[in-house]
C-alpha cells in the first residue's frame, strides 16, 4: 500500500484549463503535473484541521469529483488516518478505479470500477457502515463491496488532507483536478449518491460534515461550505497548483431543485457518455467528443399536465405546453438531439395532443421563470406512434426548455441547417489553434463575448486549421453561414 509515487513516460498529451471565468461548476484545485517537474517540486495539499466532527464513528460516505492527469498511477485524493493505520479513512485513484481504504482498525480495501486514463471528470463515492457494508461507486453506480464488523471508526487528532497520502504529507501527490469535496457522517444509498452528485449543495444537507466547492479565485483558504468550520489552508504555497475553471458535471444553484437530474459527460461511461435517459420524459443524444469538456445537466420541475401560461406571442390560439420544464446547465459547447416522450412527460395529467404534424411542434426555451418562451426549432420527427418527439442537433443553453404543440406551427421558428450537424470544431478549450470539419463553402466570424468580431474566415476545404493564437483567454462564438443559413459554435481560448 504504502508506495512512494514513480513518474511514468507519458503517451498522451492532458490538455491543461487555466482559463479565465467560471463555468456552472465553478472553481476546482488544479495541480499541474508539468509544472511541478517531474518530483523536482514539494508536495502541496490542503490540511483541513482536526475537529472532532471529523470523526465520523460508525458511519462515513466520501464524495468528490476528479480529473486526474493519469489515473493508472496511485494517487491519493482525500483522506484522515493514523500514522499507526489503525482507524482512518481514505480515498484515492489507482489503475484507473476508485481506491478506498478505512481502518475500524482492521484495513478494509476496494479497488474497483474503471475510468478513462485522461481527460475525464469522474464521480467517485464510498460509503462505510459498521456492521454492514463497506462500497463504492463511480460515476453513481455501484462497483464494489464488502461486510464490515461492528467495530466504528475510532477517533484521532489526525487532520483531513485533500491532495496527497495524509499520512505522511510527501508521497501519493494527487495530480489534476479535484473538486465538489463532500464528507459525511452518514451512509448515503445510491439513490442518494444520484440525487445530488450533479448539483452543487447548499451546505446544510443533514449528516453533512465538510463540504468543499473550490470556487476560489486567489489566496490559499480553503472553505468549508458546511459551516462546521473545517477551513483547509494550503501547505505549501507552490507554483504549480491553481484555482482552475471546472468542466465536473455539476449544475449552478436553480438546477438544486430540479429532480431526476441526468447528465451527459466524457468520463461517464465507455459506451454511454453521449447518452442520458429518464423516465421524466426527455432523453438527450449529445455530441461529446472523447476527451472533451462539454457537459450537459438536466433535471425537471416535477409539474404534471399541460399549461397555456407564458406562451410565445407567435402561437397559434390553441396552442398549449407541457407543464413540465426541464432546465439545463452545460459546460463548453454541446449540441444534442432531444426525444420527448408525451406520455411521460405529462407524469398522469392530460398530454399534448399526439400524432399531428410533426413541424407543428415546437421547442420551446426561457432564461427563468415569469418569462414568455421563446421558439426554438419545430420538431424533425415523430416517433412511436406519435408518442415520442425528436429535435435534431439543438446547440443547448443554459435554459428552460419544454415542448409545445397547436394545429398550426410557430413560423417564426427557424429550421436547422441539415449541414451543420456535421460540423465539428476542436480541440475546445484550444490554445493557438483550432480545426474545423465540414466548412467548405462556408463563411466564418468569429465573436468576442459581447459580440464583436474580432476575426473572420472563408471555408475552402472539408478541414482546415486556422490560427486563434493572438485571442485572449476567454469565450468566443463561431459563427457559420453557408446557402444563406447560420449555426454558431461556441469555443473557449485557455493558454
Amino acid at each position: 500500500m504504502k508506495l512512494k509515487f514513480t513518474p511514468l513516460l507519458l503517451l498522451f498529451i492532458f490538455i491543461l484549463t487555466n482559463s479565465h471565468g467560471q463555468t456552472p461548476a465553478g472553481n476546482s484545485f488544479y495541480i499541474d503535473y508539468p509544472s511541478w517537474n517531474a518530483g523536482t517540486q514539494p508536495p502541496v495539499y490542503f490540511n483541513c484541521g482536526t475537529n472532532n466532527i471529523l470523526n465520523t464513528g460508525n458511519e462515513l460516505t466520501m464524495e468528490v469529483w476528479v480529473r486526474m492527469y493519469n489515473s493508472t498511477w496511485n494517487q491519493k485524493i482525500m483522506g484522515k488516518v493514523t500514522p499507526s493505520f489503525d482507524n482512518g479513512y481514505l480515498m484515492g485513484m489507482q489503475l484507473g478505479q476508485n481506491y478506498s481504504e478505512i481502518w475500524n482498525p482492521a484495513l478494509n480495501t476496494i479497488q474497483a470500477g474503471s475510468t478513462p486514463v485522461d481527460s475525464a471528470w469522474v464521480h467517485f463515492a464510498t460509503t462505510f457502515g459498521s456492521g454492514g457494508q463497506m462500497l463504492c461507486y463511480v460515476n453513481g453506480e455501484q462497483v464494489g463491496g464488502l461486510p464490515l464488523t461492528g467495530n466504528a471508526i475510532a477517533s484521532s487528532s489526525n487532520p483531513f488532507i485533500i491532495g496527497i497520502a495524509p499520512w505522511d504529507l510527501t508521497n501519493f501527490q494527487t495530480f489534476g483536478q479535484i473538486d465538489e469535496v463532500r464528507l459525511w457522517s452518514v451512509v448515503r444509498t445510491q439513490d442518494d449518491i444520484k440525487s445530488t452528485m450533479h448539483k452543487q449543495l447548499q451546505g446544510n444537507e443533514p449528516g453533512l460534515v465538510a463540504y468543499y466547492d473550490f470556487n476560489q479565485s486567489t489566496g490559499g483558504l480553503l472553505p468549508d461550505i458546511s459551516g462546521n468550520g473545517n477551513n483547509g489552508t494550503i501547505s505549501p504555497a507552490a507554483a504549480y497548483w491553481s484555482w482552475s475553471p471546472s468542466y465536473a458535471a455539476v449544475g449552478d444553484g436553480p438546477l438544486y431543485a430540479m429532480l431526476d437530474v441526468a447528465a451527459v459527460w466524457f468520463g461517464k461511461d465507455a459506451t454511454l457518455y453521449n447518452y442520458a435517459t429518464t423516465t421524466n420524459g426527455l432523453n438527450i443524444i449529445a455530441n461529446i467528443q472523447p476527451k472533451a469538456f462539454d457537459y450537459a445537466v438536466y433535471g425537471h420541475n416535477d409539474s404534471t399536465g399541460i399549461s397555456t401560461s407564458f406562451l410565445p406571442a407567435t402561437a397559434p390560439i390553441d396552442f398549449e405546453r407541457t407543464s413540465r420544464e426541464w432546465y439545463f446547465k452545460k459546460g463548453g459547447n454541446i449540441a444534442a438531439d432531444l426525444y420527448f416522450n408525451l406520455s411521460t412527460a405529462a407524469a398522469g395529467g392530460d398530454s399534448l395532443e399526439k400524432n399531428l404534424a410533426v413541424q407543428n411542434y415546437t421547442l420551446l426555451s426561457r432564461d427563468s421563470a415569469n418569462q414568455l418562451f421563446t421558439p426554438v426549432a419545430a420538431a424533425s420527427t415523430l416517433l412511436a406512434g406519435g408518442t415520442v418527439v425528436k429535435f435534431t442537433g439543438i446547440n443547448l443553453e443554459n435554459k428552460y426548455y419544454c415542448i409545445g404543440v397547436g394545429s398550426t406551427a410557430i413560423a417564426a421558428v427557424p429550421p436547422t441547417p441539415e449541414w451543420s450537424k456535421l460540423i465539428s470544431l476542436l480541440p475546445n478549450p484550444a490554445q493557438h489553434s483550432i480545426t474545423i470539419t465540414n466548412i467548405a463553402g462556408a463563411d466564418l466570424h468569429v465573436l468576442d463575448a459581447v459580440g464583436k468580431q474580432v476575426m473572420q474566415w472563408k471555408g475552402i476545404d472539408l478541414q482546415q486549421s486556422f490560427d486563434v493564437s493572438t485571442l485572449e483567454n476567454g469565450s468566443y462564438f463561431l459563427k457559420i453561414t453557408k446557402e444563406r443559413e447560420s449555426t454558431t459554435k461556441q469555443f473557449i481560448i485557455q493558454k
